[in-house]
């Protein structure tokens, strides 16, 4: 819990235990959590489908999805400590990996608007033979458009909020300031993205 309003302090608490960090199943509870909107589309998508091989489907991606966040948190790692320490900072990979695995507690979090929100959508049955222009119409005259617009602008708040408890929990981990855990943050971020988006251009010329 303190890890969201004192990320900096809770870190260092982590760190210093000696004991097992928790940061990847912090991260598979971020994408659990991440993924309940989801949950009622697979029925909608698979209207024909029976029980147990919907739920297979789903601990399946779960599964698979879970997994993809593990990888990326140990790759995130590899990239944000030697840039850590360009800055100065003294963290190792495991470390670093702890202060990024961390800091998507918020995103656990944000259970709290999903869910209401899934249970909302699980009213608008979208199948093969629904009108789907009447759904919409019907969602936006019960005031679908003011749900659409509180739930982006939590998107938002929480993504701002993980990010910036990123930004501390890595500070903590390099022993260095917030400020540098931003920049630190902010450029292992963008460098995959810019290595992705030069392999795409690459091949569409």
């Amino acid at each position: 819990m303190t890890i969201l309003y004192r990320p900096g302090e809770t870190m260092r608490r982590i760190l210093d235990s000696g004991e097992h960090r928790w940061s990847v199943e912090v991260v598979v509870l971020a994408f659990a959590c991440a993924s309940v909107n989801d949950a009622y589309r697979l029925d909608e998508a698979l209207p024909g489908l029976k029980l147990l091989p919907t739920l297979a489907i789903v601990a399946l991606s779960i599964v698979v999805g879970a997994a993809a966040w593990v990888v990326t948190l140990f790759i995130m790692s590899w990239i944000a400590t030697p840039i850590g320490r360009i800055l100065g900072g003294t963290g190792t990979v495991a470390d670093v990996r702890a202060a990024l695995g961390w800091g998507m507690a918020p995103i656990v979090w944000s259970a709290i608007y999903r869910v209401p929100l899934a249970i909302l959508m699980s009213e608008f049955h979208i199948g093969s033979q629904t009108n789907t222009r009447q759904v919409f119409l019907d969602f936006v005259a019960h005031g679908g458009c003011s749900i659409i617009i509180l739930y982006l602008g939590f998107q938002l708040l929480f993504a701002i909020w993980s990010f910036v408890v990123g930004c501390f929990t890595l500070a903590e981990a390099h022993r260095f300031s917030a400020e540098k855990g931003f920049v630190n943050l902010a450029i292992a971020i963008a460098l995959p993205l810019l290595v992705i988006a030069s392999a795409v251009f690459t091949f569409r010329r």
